[in-house]
């Protein structure tokens, strides 16, 4: 016979979740709803763990400043590469857009536009040919990749008539605070925030949305009134803001503009998207994600550069832990699809 006191308790017994529920419960609401964006951190915690056991600086404040600076132009690449990939679609010409943005910079930096005006300039122009390829896209209705490939090449004659060599006129003095801080502020993490909060405005206004809706099921977004070749071409056009960020601040970082700088961009781009859990077929992906997953592209080859890997032998291990990351990717969601 139960007691009042112990009557009252019994409910409480019983509707107290177990160690496993609670375990269960704690998968479903970070593994299961989040699997990309904890997959990159975990693969990115790993490699900075190892990373500081060779170096103990790493976790200082000069070591973030560099690091960051280092890292936004990928970023920030990466976040323009998954603007596209949310719609369906894919750039190819990323790299060269952004050695375009370099070389026009560059080239400006040292008139009487300033940096400023010059800067300015850069990024019209990176919105300019985002918008040029959207265009070309949407309304000829050719795939993205044929046209992304095609206009890399297009892109990468022009920036070779913009700068036929290396070089530019960036002052010293923007070149150090971006690398080594100003007044103790690390101006690559500034950028980064600013950059966020960007997109997080954008991605809830209309067309934010509109974006993930033409990904998601295009045939389904016009039917409920989205102009969806309007919205291709604006995401075509962001993602030109993006690239054009990139470049400008890739020029800073290095202190010159090149026109071969931007090529490996395009690649690492896809890689930094894929890895923080946009989808190929569009519709599916976060920027954090994309943050994590650029992050953990820019720090592998630092990696192996300090494990002592030989130079011969880096991007082949480097391609090696991408692969094994996407097919660990791919199986963590095929065995989720199964077990619901």
């Amino acid at each position: 016979m139960l007691t009042t006191a112990e009557a009252q308790a019994a409910p409480a017994r019983r509707d107290a979740p177990s160690p496993r529920r609670a375990g269960s419960w704690i998968y479903e609401r970070i593994f299961d709803r989040s699997p990309d964006i904890v997959g990159a951190a975990l693969l990115l915690f790993v490699l900075l763990a190892v990373y500081a056991w060779y170096d103990q600086s790493l976790v200082s404040g000069r070591t973030i400043t560099v690091l960051s600076a280092q890292f936004l132009p990928l970023i920030i690449a990466g976040m323009a590469q998954a603007v596209v990939m949310l719609t369906g679609g894919i750039d190819l010409s990323l790299g060269a857009v952004l050695s375009l943005v370099m070389s026009v910079f560059a080239v400006l930096a040292g008139t009487p536009v300033g940096v400023g005006g010059a800067a300015l300039i850069a990024i019209g122009v990176g919105v300019g040919v985002g918008l040029i390829n959207g265009a070309i896209v949407a309304l000829a209705g050719l795939p993205p990749i044929i046209v992304t490939l095609a206009a890399s090449f297009l892109w990468s004659g022009v920036t070779l008539i913009v700068l036929p060599q290396p070089g530019g006129d960036i002052p010293a003095a923007l070149v150090k605070a971006y690398n080594r801080g100003w007044f103790g502020i690390s101006l690559g993490v500034v950028g980064l925030v600013l950059v966020l909060l960007l997109w997080k405005y954008v991605s809830r206004t209309r067309f934010g949305l509109s974006i993930y809706a033409i990904g998601a099921n295009e045939h389904g977004a016009f039917a409920s009134g989205i102009d969806t070749r309007r919205v291709r071409i604006g995401a075509y056009g962001l993602a030109g803001l993006f690239a054009g960020f990139a470049g400008v601040l890739l020029t800073i970082q290095t202190g010159t503009g090149d026109a071969n700088l931007g090529a490996p961009y395009t690649l690492n781009s896809i890689a930094a998207a894929i890895l923080g859990g946009v989808s190929f077929l569009g519709g599916v992906g976060r920027m954090r994600g994309v943050v994590l997953g650029a992050i953990t592209v820019a720090v592998l080859p630092l990696l192996l550069l300090f494990i002592g890997v030989s130079p011969f032998y880096q991007l082949v291990v480097q391609g090696g832990i991408l692969i094994v990351a996407f097919a660990s990717k791919h199986l963590f969601a095929r065995r989720r699809g199964a077990r619901s």
